[in-house]
């Protein structure tokens, strides 16, 4: 089941980070709840630090760059009159970079994920949207990574995975 593998993706990405430097809760702005339903609203942000391989740098030979900065991660999740489960997720990176080990060349992380699941109280219907571009920018032509994924999924009332959208590339420029 695809839901709770890019969950598990997610979470695993937020659990390779270092503990929370700060969590705030805030209400997101915009967001009126209604009187029967709960809503919590955190933003944190958490210390990064990992080994990634950019296939395209280094003239093509690739390279191992080190990065190193903060992922700020950003939810919302609110529980509707029925009981279901309403939950938005955004994660960015914060002042993302790196170096080559080859090259020393700099490098940059820029992107954004979001996620936006919904769930009936008994945990069916569900669907979950997905959309991840993350980008490696190095110095001078042709050490970009861009790396984007789109999935969409929805099961109906009987736990039965009626649409399922996986779209992914990777490319270097």
């Amino acid at each position: 089941m695809r839901i709770g593998a890019l969950l598990g993706i997610t979470v695993g990405l937020a659990a390779c980070a270092e503990p929370p430097t700060s969590i705030t809760a805030a209400r997101m702005l915009g967001q009126q709840a209604s009187a029967s339903a709960a809503v919590v609203s955190t933003k944190l942000t958490r210390n990064y630090s990992r080994m990634l391989q950019v296939s395209c740098a280094n003239d093509g030979l690739g390279e191992m760059v080190a990065l190193s900065g903060q992922i700020e991660i950003q939810t919302h999740s609110s529980e509707d009159a029925n009981g279901g489960v309403h939950l938005m997720t955004l994660m960015r990176p914060s002042q993302v970079v790196g170096v080559g080990l080859t090259s020393g060349l700099f490098y940059r992380g820029t992107g954004a994920t979001f996620e936006n699941e919904g769930y009936a109280a008994d945990g069916y219907p569900a669907v979950l949207s997905s959309v991840n571009n993350f980008r490696i920018i190095g110095q001078g032509p042709g050490n970009n990574l861009l790396v984007h994924m789109t999935v969409h999924q929805t099961m109906n009332a009987d736990g039965e995975l009626t649409v399922d959208v996986d779209l992914s590339s990777q490319e270097c420029k």
